[in-house]
């Protein structure tokens, strides 16, 4: 695994920063207007406060930086949805050892 660098942080903030449909701000009013349907996720309590690291590190929420993970691969396409779901549990295992590390 390599480790994340200040860079790829960097990265990532310029990523999600651009787009416009996720609310950055902790502080929005309503954040996920005009998203009607909520996605329900069980974590650990370390993979809580492993995403939640992950996500204070790119000063952005939790819940814009997994939204942003799950769109960048339902629009980059994939076989099947079963493919996609199989990948994204895949990178966030990834993610996971690498913030143990």
């Amino acid at each position: 695994m390599s480790e994340v660098t200040e860079q790829d942080l960097q990265e990532y903030r310029d990523e999600a920063e651009s787009a416009p449909d996720a609310p950055l701000s902790r502080h929005a009013a309503r954040p996920g207007e005009g998203r009607a349907k909520v996605l329900s996720v069980r974590l650990s309590t370390e993979e809580f406060d492993e995403l939640n690291r992950w996500a204070a590190a790119l000063e952005i929420p939790a819940s814009a930086l997994v939204r942003s993970w799950i769109l960048d691969h339902l629009r980059a396409g994939s076989d099947s949805p079963v493919r996609t779901v199989e990948r994204i549990a895949q990178e966030l295992d990834q993610l996971r050892r690498q913030l143990a590390a």
